[in-house]
């Protein structure tokens, strides 16, 4: 047997699986990955969750994550678990690259400049930045993003209506195995992060209109059958996701965790004003805070306008009957609230969505990329005085589009450095105060040490590093000042991993010793006699409770 011979044709064999526009998305892809997160790649910057999670990947099964569960176990029981930014960030670059490669075979995208800007804007839009503040579990995540493609890539790929209709006993059993292999992945992603639930959606509807206007859906009945079947998709990865929570925890013998909400009742009541939300958070352009600059929200419209004349052009020139071509307007119109069904997923008082949720608004510019090669087919054989105004508008969209890969890439730098700061800022400060701590008259290393009002530092001395209005323009979940960081819940983890301090005799106060008359009558630190020892324990007083 020669080994190197099975080797080099299986490579040759993965080389002619994928077209050349392929290839250039993946390496745009990237390319593009390491100009926008070398930052995080090659630099340890740890606070928040990935402080409390160096060894774990947070919540698995308590948070419907069953999938991310089982990677835990497999970890613990072979590599164990380390929160390495170098590893898991190229492997989530891989797995984003791939999905855009999918992307690009599923929609047959034909010009490679287009192929490399789908790889360039999947991997560079800030939700990726985002999800990599939680460099613990980032591939995990986008390993969640690869899975929910490619379950839209198999029902799309067996959806012809015509060959639903009448395919043999052999087609029909294909297309269940397809509707079945689609359902599986679907949960899986589901199982690993449910926010990229959306791209699933966002592909059914995009690839829907894009088959009308290409003349690949001919009749109403057509695609009605496509749309119930990717609800009928939708539907069955949600079973699957929601019985292998529920078994899963029962084999774990655990409790849903309560996070934003998630595990209170649903109010149908509330349903219409989530809806409302989530058209409301797209046409407001901010993108839970992703356009936080007025320039980025000023280009993002410009491309959604120009996308919505493009979609009534080609409505208007796609040789589909009109009655056809007016019920796909009905998948558009849903295509919004697809890219925000976040919003909908609880109507909880608690409930919050934030940039780590929004990657499918990443079909405001995959759309205009699909509409402008269409229009290239479609305008070679129109001259109408529309076919012609449609062209200064389009430039413009190519323009907004590139100034926004632009902006992202640069921002996406932005929050890096932000959080370097705050990192190197929140160290310094927990530095000076641990030394304070241990300087404290009658302080013996096994005291209990509380620390009172730590939600509520109040500390006049701490300085913000430039105008207040540079660093607020980035407002990318987890990329905090450095007074988030030092008041944080888990800070604590923070002092454990940047310091070494805190074993367990550091106590975070509930309010019981704020009320104590001794504790109330001591000043709040960074002021004299703000760390004392009071009956046997140190008591170090960030802040006033309840302020």
């Amino acid at each position: 047997m020669y080994f190197t011979v099975q080797l080099e044709k299986l490579f040759l064999n993965l080389k002619n699986r994928f077209s050349a526009n392929q290839f250039a998305c993946f390496i745009a892809a990237m390319i593009a990955g390491l100009v926008a997160h070398g930052y995080a790649l090659f630099n340890r910057i740890s606070y928040h969750d990935n402080a409390a999670c160096l060894f774990s990947l947070g919540g698995t099964y308590g948070s419907g994550r069953w999938m991310l569960g089982f990677i835990y176990d497999l970890q613990m029981m072979t590599t164990k678990l380390f929160a390495v930014p170098v590893f898991n960030g190229l492997l989530s670059l891989i797995f984003i690259a791939l999905a855009a490669m999918l992307v690009v075979e599923m929609f047959e995208v034909r010009s490679k400049v287009w192929s490399v800007f789908i790889g360039i804007i999947m991997v560079v839009y800030p939700v990726v930045t985002s999800i990599f503040s939680f460099m613990f579990t980032a591939w995990e995540y986008f390993l969640a993003l690869l899975l929910a493609v490619v379950s839209a890539k198999v029902l799309i790929e067996s959806w012809d209506a015509e060959a639903m209709c009448d395919a043999g006993k052999a087609g029909k059993a294909a297309q269940i195995k397809s509707f079945v292999l689609s359902a599986i992945l679907l949960s899986m992603s589901l199982g690993l992060y449910q926010a990229f639930f959306a791209v699933t959606i966002g592909l059914f509807l995009t690839a829907m209109f894009m088959d009308v206007i290409s003349d690949r859906i001919t009749t109403v009945k057509d695609y009605v059958l496509r749309g119930i079947l990717a609800l009928c998709q939708l539907v069955a990865g949600l079973g699957i996701w929601a019985v292998m929570r529920k078994v899963t925890m029962a084999i774990k013998g655990i409790e849903a965790v309560e996070y934003k909400g998630m595990s209170d009742g649903y109010s149908l009541a509330k349903f219409p004003a989530r809806v409302a939300e989530a058209y409301k958070a797209f046409f407001g352009f901010r993108q839970a805070g992703i356009n936080a600059t007025l320039y980025l929200r000023a280009f993002t419209a410009l491309v959604i306008l120009v996308t919505v004349i493009q979609i009534v052009y080609a409505i208007i020139v796609a040789k589909q009957h009109m009655v056809v071509k007016l019920v796909s307007v009905i998948g558009l119109v849903l295509l919004p609230l697809a890219m925000n069904v976040v919003y909908i997923l609880s109507t909880s008082e608690d409930y919050a969505v934030d940039s780590l949720m929004v990657y499918g608004n990443i079909f405001v510019f995959i759309l205009p990329v699909l509409l402008i090669e269409w229009m290239e087919n479609a305008m070679s054989s129109a001259g109408s005085l529309t076919g012609k105004l449609m062209i200064p508008a389009t430039w413009v969209q190519i323009i907004s589009l590139l100034v926004l890969t632009l902006g992202y890439t640069y921002m996406d730098n932005a929050a890096y450095m932000k959080a370097e700061i705050a990192v190197e800022q929140a160290t310094a400060y927990f530095t000076e105060l641990v030394a304070n701590i241990k300087s404290t008259e009658g302080f013996e290393d096994d005291m209990e040490i509380i620390f009172v009002g730590w939600n509520f530092i109040e500390d006049g001395t701490n300085a913000k590093v430039d105008s207040e209005d540079q660093l607020e323009a980035i407002q990318i979940d987890k990329f905090p000042r450095f007074e988030e960081i030092i008041t944080y819940g888990g800070s604590r983890y923070f002092l454990q991993e940047h310091l070494g301090f805190g074993n367990d005799q550091l106590i975070e106060d509930d309010g019981t010793v704020a009320a104590e008359p001794a504790v109330k009558a001591m000043p709040t630190y960074p002021n004299d006699g703000a760390i004392a020892v009071v009956d046997g324990r140190v008591i170090v007083k960030l802040g006033e409770n309840g302020r």
